[in-house]
């Protein structure tokens, strides 16, 4: 069996793929800031790409081209060539409009087919 496949069977939530780029933000780490790509999103994590080397535990602030504001940890780490992959969990992930305040919410409207 898949090795992805069976940790998304452990996941709390359903990932839904969204190939977006991001900015991130790790203050106080030799490289504090970098670009990326949001591979999938959840409610409560995501995985990302980018040439950026962040360390498990490191705190983010995330920043992408709509209404969403994410802050989290990096939980796990992989490399493919000269990208890693970052698995994040969320300590907050909103919508910066009142209508879609809560994550499944902005999550379903955007995300979901």
């Amino acid at each position: 069996m898949n090795k992805s496949v069976k940790k998304s069977e452990k996941r709390k939530h359903p990932r839904f793929p969204v190939g977006l780029a991001l900015e991130l933000h790790a203050p106080g780490h030799l490289i504090s800031r970098g670009k990326g790509k949001i591979v999938d999103l959840s409610v409560g994590g995501m995985s990302f790409e980018t040439n950026a080397e962040l360390e498990e535990g490191t705190s983010l602030y995330l920043k992408v081209n709509i209404p969403l504001e994410i802050r989290g940890d990096v939980r796990h780490i992989r490399q493919r060539g000269t990208l890693h992959s970052y698995g994040v969990r969320f300590h907050k992930m909103g919508s910066v409009t009142a209508d879609e305040s809560k994550p499944a919410h902005f999550i379903a409207a955007h995300f979901q087919k």
